[in-house]
């Protein structure tokens, strides 16, 4: 088996074992919410990410905005404070949803690359601007 199987082996029983807690409504609200971050940062669903998810992320945001247009453009306009609440209550829907554990995590994972959710997670692998060093001034304060 791939590590990429393995991954998602490891993360199913994780899912699995937080769906139990939820559906007998043991972890809601902030709780839940963390346990869908740690679940979803984890190195394990970021191996997922990059295999399943991140070939096909300009797909899924195109298909995203055709799917509802408008829905897209009222995300845009919301704060990011609520677009966090809009993102874990879908990634709550997502979870009481029938699917199995593997379909549910890359949903989540599809939802997370999104523009308007991506920096709740961090999945991306785009690299990220290293602070350069800086460099004395030419002009002194003095002079």
């Amino acid at each position: 088996m791939s590590t990429v199987g393995k991954a998602m082996e490891r993360l199913s029983g994780r899912m699995s074992t937080l769906d139990d807690l939820y559906r007998r409504g043991i972890v809601t609200g902030d709780l839940l919410r963390k346990q869908f971050k740690s679940l979803l940062s984890s190195k394990d669903a970021h191996s997922i990410f990059i295999e399943n998810v991140e070939p096909d992320k300009k797909a899924i945001k195109i298909l995203s905005r055709i799917e509802d247009p408008s829905g897209w453009r009222d995300l845009f306009t919301k704060s990011r404070d609520q677009r966090q609440i809009i993102f874990y209550k879908t990634i709550e829907g997502i979870m009481g949803s029938d699917a199995n554990q593997q379909e549910r995590i890359l949903r989540m994972l599809q939802l997370a690359c999104l523009p308007f959710y991506s920096g709740f997670l961090p999945l991306n692998t785009e690299n990220k601007k290293i602070s350069s060093v800086v460099k004395p001034s030419r002009v002194s304060v003095l002079d």
